[in-house]
C-alpha cells in the first residue's frame, strides 16, 4: 500500500515491484517534495518496493 500525506491524501495498491524512482514518476510528486518512508524506514530513491510493502510519502512544508 503507497499512502500519500500532505495537502492532499492518497491511498494506492502497488501491482508490481518497482524502484522508488519509478514510483515517484508514476504517481506523479516531486521526488524532493516529499520522504519516502518504507516499511517505516527513510528509504532513498533506488530501494525496490514491493507490493505488500508499507510506502508512505510525507510531504515536507516550510514556513516562518
Amino acid at each position: 500500500m503507497i499512502e500519500i500525506i500532505g495537502r492532499e491524501k492518497q491511498k494506492i495498491q502497488l501491482e508490481k515491484s518497482e524502484k522508488l524512482h519509478d514510483i515517484y514518476r508514476i504517481i506523479n510528486i516531486n521526488e524532493e517534495g516529499f520522504v519516502a518512508i518504507l516499511n517505516g524506514t527513510p528509504a532513498t530513491s533506488d530501494a525496490v518496493v514491493n507490493p505488500g510493502d508499507n510506502l508512505v510519502f510525507l510531504e515536507i512544508f516550510s514556513g516562518g
